[in-house]
């Protein structure tokens, strides 16, 4: 699965959520602190997937965080990045959910949170058929 360049691309699967939005999908307040991640995981009906594992690699292809969404679906860093390019993938233990993986650049600004949308298995078999 090809990566999705949160910067400059938003794809139908992955979305910052502006600050007005936050509380309607469901998001926390977001950080006042830069370089810190968060953000909600749905299937594509919107509903909220916990227990989903978030892996952060770094550019070396090094796992820097992980941490697993709560009840409600959020996930959230405790300590902020470094500066630099990041790939954020995400796994469903039962295997259920797959996701796109995720390239984000961070450089000492605030990330508005993410909203993720998994790839059910019609959208998954969409895109192989058409891509």
């Amino acid at each position: 699965t090809p990566s999705q360049a949160v910067d400059d691309h938003v794809s139908q699967k992955v979305r910052k959520i502006p600050q007005s939005m936050s509380q309607r999908v469901g998001m926390p307040t977001p950080p006042d602190v830069p370089n810190l991640l968060m953000g909600i995981i749905k299937d594509p009906r919107g509903n909220v997937l916990p227990n989903i594992l978030v892996e952060v690699k770094d550019a070396q292809d090094n796992p820097v965080r992980a941490f697993k969404t709560n009840p409600l679906g959020q996930f959230a860093s405790a300590t902020a990045l470094q500066n630099g390019v990041y790939t954020l993938s995400f796994e469903d233990q039962q295997k259920k959910h797959k996701f796109e993986l995720i390239e984000l650049t961070v450089n000492d600004q605030i990330i508005q949170p993410l909203e993720i949308i998994s790839l059910d298995a019609r959208e998954e078999l969409r895109q192989q058929l058409f891509s």
